[in-house]
């Protein structure tokens, strides 16, 4: 696994695999410690102790984020809370400047990656009201919706989980996280800290499905990332919990609103010709008689695309595809799946040189 830099200097990412997870679970004690109650200086030494580890994150996201919380629980407590607050900000500024943060606060192709991403990700919840399946967002954007960039997740939990799971289970989701942050105002540390874990999944899959749910392999990021991760979801979902069960029914329905804006209205608006429709599992493009394009893990959905000029029907994940197709193309290796399909059909695109076409081969194609 490559490592996060910038400039040079490696981001430390303190057990994630991603500095910006970091960054968020730290930034989610800071309410806490500036609104200690007894021995206040106690929290503020702990406060300005994790600024270190905040900086060396090198996350833009992790100093915005806490500008944000402090700023916020300044206004719900008033008081002495504003002039800490103003400290802390003006303290973490300090800190980020002395280990050369702040040179990062500037507009660059993260940034803009980001924009055109969360673009993407619109579009492609648009195409698939019911969602393209976890893990699938990604590559999916980046093969049809993406010069260039090639991404895993949309960089954003809350869109990438819309866009995977669906607008059902995004409107669930968004109605959750509104009327925690709508019924929270009795409990400001918390909302602080949750609203703050909030922003920082909208800037990076903080809350990875496909990492969560990878417990035979940790999805190659080894056991502290996968435990960690789990840390901060169970500690937003806790969060989350606890703000709303101080709502009432005005906070329900008022996100319940918002909620559907977000889930069904807001993609409707990002609407791409371009965008996948995903079915059954398989990316779908053309009509009835489109054929089934079978591939080995070698290949990518972007390196196939050039060969396919017609209507195709793709499988998400490389392997063989069981259904009544009278048309196959095959990628690579997967040439051998044409045996199991001995009715169709049957193009091969750069197949073993030792592989011998069955009959019904229409063509192969080695160069």
């Amino acid at each position: 696994m490559s490592e996060f830099t910038w400039n040079g200097i490696v981001r430390h990412g303190f057990g994630f695999y991603n500095p910006n997870h970091a960054a968020a679970l730290i930034c989610a004690a800071f309410p806490f410690l500036l609104g200690w109650k007894r021995r206040p200086w106690i929290g503020i030494l702990l406060a300005a102790a994790l600024l270190v580890p905040l900086a060396l994150t090198f996350s833009r996201t992790g100093l915005a984020v806490l500008v944000f919380e402090s700023a916020l629980l300044a206004v719900l407590k008033g008081g002495t809370a504003r002039k800490t607050a103003i400290a802390a900000i003006a303290l973490a500024i300090a800190v980020f400047g002395a280990f050369g943060v702040l040179g990062r606060f500037v507009p660059d192709a993260a940034v803009e990656n980001r924009l055109r991403i969360w673009k993407a990700g619109l579009s492609l919840c648009a195409a698939n009201s019911g969602g393209v399946g976890a893990g699938q967002s990604g590559k999916l954007v980046s093969a049809f919706l993406l010069d260039g960039i090639e991404c895993r997740t949309l960089v954003n939990a809350h869109l990438t989980l819309l866009a995977e799971r669906g607008a059902a289970v995004g409107f669930a989701w968004f109605a959750f996280v509104l009327s925690a942050l709508f019924a929270g105002r009795r409990r400001p540390a918390t909302l602080c800290a949750f609203a703050g874990m909030t922003v920082s999944a909208l800037a990076s899959t903080v809350f990875d499905e496909s990492t969560l749910w990878g417990f035979s392999d940790f999805r190659g990021y080894g056991a502290t990332d996968f435990v960690l991760s789990w840390t901060s979801a169970l500690l937003y979902l806790g969060f989350g919990c606890r703000l709303v069960s101080g709502g009432n029914r005005r906070d329900w329905l008022l996100a319940s609103g918002c909620a559907a804006l977000f889930s069904f209205l807001l993609p409707v608006c990002f609407a791409d010709k371009a965008a996948p429709k995903v079915r059954n599992g398989c990316v779908v493009s053309g009509g009835a008689d489109a054929p089934l394009v079978l591939y080995d893990p070698s290949w990518t959905i972007s390196a196939m695309l050039p060969y396919l000029d017609e209507g195709f029907v793709m499988p998400l994940d490389p392997g063989d595809f069981s259904g009544p197709f009278d048309r196959i193309w095959y990628f690579g290796d997967a040439a051998e799946y044409s045996f199991s399909h001995p009715d169709a059909r049957h193009t091969f695109f750069f197949p073993s040189e030792f592989f011998e076409p069955p009959s019904g081969t229409d063509s192969v194609i080695r160069e």
